[in-house]
């Protein structure tokens, strides 16, 4: 199978966004869309995004992505929630996925979901709930903290770089602080400085 390309990965975005609005699931687009959209751009492979899902929501969310178009398992999503596990939906004709991340309640992603924005993405004017660029910068810090993949650190330059001069740089020092981010953090701007 090729990889999933760029237009059809929006599609299913698009698609992804509608369903959620139309179902009242509360969300928040996370990950490689995210970064593209408050830094540079990249290749990512699969849109990640935070829902603050009940229970009644899983057999709407299923039904809306049905076989043989998508693969969104029912059982495998109800068993996700409960365990508050990030669960899949796959559009196999294309390859494309997007990665549904169940709201937990760490302060960092708590914080983020109470503030993440609508914005438009687009040039047709399409627009969706984002996480903002702070919450973003830290996000992508964290994941490199713990996974160590150089993505998550080049994601947080060009977010830094992108956002220079928009962000609030003392505010973003005590949250990383906070969560044990702020030599890192250090780093992302003292790379930034020399660019």
């Amino acid at each position: 199978m090729q990889p999933v390309r760029d237009y059809e990965l929006r599609a299913l975005f698009l698609h992804a966004v509608e369903i959620l609005e139309r179902l009242g699931i509360p969300y928040m687009v996370v990950g490689g869309f995210a970064a593209i959209l408050h830094g540079q751009p990249r290749l990512t492979l699969d849109v990640d995004i935070v829902v603050d899902m009940r229970a009644e929501h899983i057999a709407p969310l299923a039904a809306a992505f049905p076989m043989p178009d998508y693969y969104a398992d029912e059982e495998a999503m109800q068993d996700a929630l409960r365990r508050r596990l990030p669960f899949n939906i796959i559009q196999p004709s294309t390859g494309a996925k997007l990665d549904l991340v169940p709201l937990t309640d760490d302060p960092l992603t708590q914080s983020a979901f109470a503030r993440r924005e609508r914005t438009t993405y687009d040039a047709e004017g399409h627009s969706a709930a984002f996480i903002c660029a702070e919450d973003i910068l830290l996000a992508k810090l964290r994941a490199y903290k713990e996974s160590g993949s150089d993505k998550h650190f080049r994601d947080a330059l060009g977010i830094w770089i992108a956002q220079r001069g928009r962000l609030d740089l003392q505010r973003i020092r005590r949250r990383a602080s906070r969560s044990e981010l702020l030599e890192l953090l250090e780093q992302v701007l003292r790379q930034a400085a020399s660019l």
